[in-house]
């Protein structure tokens, strides 16, 4: 392919000043089209710098094209090679290099560096670790490409049941409006409540539409994600979240010819019903279904000729959408649905929804430097598309790690004063959203380097950083206990106002928080996290599943602490402990390393609980792992199924309390009592008779020795 410029510097005179016609003039003759017209053949400077200027754009453009093009051929022809290299050696008959410049140019402007994915360490001995992973895991996450048991529902609703009774709106209308509507700002409640109150008044849906009817009980189906399990609301013996949720979803099919905002607004609130109940798959089903509504309805643009309420509510519905999309597709690991690139909506106004009427704002639009609420969780949700792109390489450069930290740090200086991690001020417990789901995205973005292909000098980098993470977790969380500044008694309790924005991201995050700070033994850190996990209870069903997972995890390191294996060095480098501390990571097909190649992910098998000893291998502290011969222990009160009778969170507390009470006692010991070669020399004066025997060290205390026999011999001693 030969590059050609000519034509960057052509002149074009004023007949030909469009650019249509290709002036032929030379320095001594007019050219042909002047002649024919018999016009002056002259050129003027701005002539010359327009055509020159259009002209060169469009060979620019017909270039990269052929570039393009010639590059994707390249990549074809040479997949495993590197991309600068291609077009010397392809060009090397033709004598042209030219090309090659031309491509690193294009690779530096985009600025992309190609993920890199380094396979995962056969994990020697760990049948009993994943069949552990598999079975503790259960309603967390799934482990890889494991198929999912379908459950169709056999009772499909026909028609659509009487009304609910005001009370339940009124009831479930005022938990929707404190919790989803204060992150997902869809509607516009007084038009709403209007719609409503006719309704009621008329008693009937008559003159409603179809999608208006399936928005109706999204919101009531959205409205019970507050109310603890254990007590539902039924409606005919059933979750009356579930009824609400099939009606919605029975009124917005089949799908229409032409879509409405309604629709995506329904479409969204009933995919965060879905994923909140752990209907994952429906979903993101309705997630995609609300982009695509949102995509073909225009939100993705702004348009200025819209009236004031319809404005700013795409404006709204088109950020909540986003959002949704960036924190789920995040939090399930998957590509994001909206690019990044098609956002071309200004923010949304942070005014309340009673002061957007029609003719306008009854209050003027505040220019909000620090974001709060929903416009803070926007700023974050910015982060999740690069970051997902980030992390789909096995390693995480140093590099790479500090201009994240610039990232993270930027982000949350465009938070108030109280929100900074530094500040001591009372702190509301809805600001938690927007910051704990920062601290979701520093916490995903550290903890890839803790697997097994990394070197063990970033491994124990990186749980550092995740500790560093759920320490901040911990301390945002106790700024929420202080008593609001003039306010001597809440209108609502602190359990109430944090269950508000109670979420399966939230107790994800606490779950993660928790398990690396036991595993570090900051346990402090720990019981302020769990003491959050404990107020949400089981309005989420995720947050018991935790919880069981946790009780599991605190049995394994009660067993570590007490068999002597439970210092901070022996944990840290404990493949069996960090595996179960990794959480779901496992459920990652690509950076997962429990399962190893060619593992049967879905089936469990009949692993023994014990398994020879194998020799262990030293590695220098630069060097990536390269396989683990774990010595598994009997698998303590863990069943097969993983549907034990569960103690509750008090049996965790219990559990922490106990963890922290003996790890002091081990810090208040004096060193002396722990070097072992001191320990004979004293026991031999002891022992009078044993002069004339020959000194000898004895043997190392076996695993099953507690740590309160250790303190008692030490004391005789």
């Amino acid at each position: 392919m030969e590059l050609s410029i000519a034509g960057i510097n052509a002149l074009f005179c004023e007949t030909n000043a469009d650019g249509i016609t290709q002036c032929d003039a030379t320095e001594t003759t007019a050219c042909s089209e002047c002649s024919s017209r018999n016009h002056k053949c002259q050129f003027t400077k701005e002539t010359n710098r327009r055509m020159s200027s259009i002209k060169q754009v469009q060979d620019l453009q017909s270039q990269l094209a052929e570039l393009r093009q010639e590059n994707s051929h390249l990549r074809t022809k040479f997949p495993d090679q590197d991309t600068t290299q291609r077009p010397a050696r392809n060009h090397q008959g033709d004598n042209n290099t030219s090309l090659q410049p031309a491509l690193q140019s294009i690779q530096s402007l985009q600025n992309v560096q190609a993920p890199v994915r380094l396979p995962a360490p056969d994990m020697k001995n760990f049948e009993s670790v994943r069949r552990n992973v598999r079975i503790h895991s259960r309603g967390i996450f799934d482990p890889p490409s494991q198929p999912r048991q379908s459950n169709p529902q056999a009772n499909v609703v026909q028609d659509f049941p009487e009304m609910p009774i005001r009370s339940d709106f009124a009831h479930l209308s005022r938990a929707y409006l404190d919790s989803i509507h204060e992150s997902f700002p869809v509607l516009h409640w007084p038009t709403f409540q209007n719609e409503v109150d006719q309704i009621y008044t008329a008693r009937s849906f008559q003159g409603m539409s179809r999608e208006w009817i399936g928005l109706f009980f999204a919101v009531m189906a959205c409205g019970t994600l507050q109310t603890p399990t254990t007590s539902p609301r039924l409606l005919k013996g059933v979750n009356s979240g579930t009824v609400y949720f099939e009606i919605a979803t029975h009124a917005l099919t089949p799908w229409p010819q032409e879509f409405t905002t309604v629709h995506a607004k329904a479409a969204l609130l009933l995919s965060i019903f879905a994923t909140e109940s752990g209907m994952k798959s429906a979903g993101s089903a309705w997630a995609a279904a609300a982009v695509r509504i949102a995509q073909i309805g225009g939100l993705s643009s702004e348009v200025e000729s819209w009236p004031a309420v319809d404005g700013e509510m795409r404006r709204r519905l088109w950020w909540s959408i986003y959002t949704w999309d960036r924190i789920s597709s995040f939090q399930s690991n998957c590509p994001m649905l909206i690019n990044e690139n098609d956002c071309d909506v200004p923010m949304p106004s942070s005014i309340e929804d009673r002061y957007i009427q029609p003719q306008g704002f009854a209050r003027p639009r505040i220019s909000q430097p620090p974001f709060t609420g929903f416009l803070a969780v926007i700023q974050v949700a910015r982060l999740f598309s690069q970051l997902y792109q980030t992390l789909k390489s096995s390693n995480i450069t140093a590099q790479t790690l500090q201009a994240y930290e610039e990232k993270f740090h930027s982000k949350l200086l465009l938070f108030p004063e109280s929100y900074q991690i530094m500040s001591e001020a009372y702190l509301e417990p809805v600001a938690l959203f927007p910051i704990l789901t920062l601290q979701l995205a520093r916490f995903c973005f550290y903890r890839r380097n803790l697997s097994p292909v990394c070197r063990p000098t970033e491994r124990s980098d990186a749980l550092r950083r995740c500790t560093s993470v759920a320490q901040d977790t911990a301390k945002y969380i106790s700024r929420t206990l202080h008593s609001p500044p003039g306010k001597q008694e809440s209108e609502k309790s602190w359990q109430t106002r944090v269950s508000q924005f109670a979420s399966n991201t939230i107790c994800i995050h606490l779950w993660r928080c928790m398990l690396v700070l036991c595993l570090r033994a900051d346990y402090e850190a720990a019981l302020m996290c769990l003491h959050l996990a404990i107020t949400i209870g089981d309005i989420r069903r995720i947050n018991i599943a935790c919880g069981k997972n946790l009780t599991f995890f605190l049995e394994r390191l009660v067993d570590r602490v007490r068999s002597g294996n439970g210092g901070h060095h022996q944990l840290e480098h404990d493949e069996e402990m960090l595996a179960y501390a990794s959480g779901d990571l496992q459920g990652s097909l690509e950076h997962a390393w429990v399962w190893g190649p060619g593992n049967d992910f879905a089936s469990v098998s009949p692993s023994p609980h014990t398994s020879p000893r194998s020799g262990s291998h030293i590695r220098n502290t630069d060097e990536p792992m390269q396989g683990t011969h774990l010595p598994l222990r009997p698998n303590t009160g863990s069943s097969e199924n993983g549907t034990r009778d569960w103690d509750g969170w008090g049996r965790v507390e219990q559990m922490m309390h106990q963890l922290m009470e003996e790890h002091r006692a081990r810090l208040a010991q004096p060193p002396s009592y722990y070097p072992v070669p001191h320990n004979p020399v004293k026991r031999v004066q002891l022992a009078p008779d044993a002069a004339s025997s020959p000194t000898k060290s004895l043997p190392m205390s076996p695993p099953t020795q507690s740590s309160s026999s250790r303190i008692s011999i030490a004391n005789i001693i």
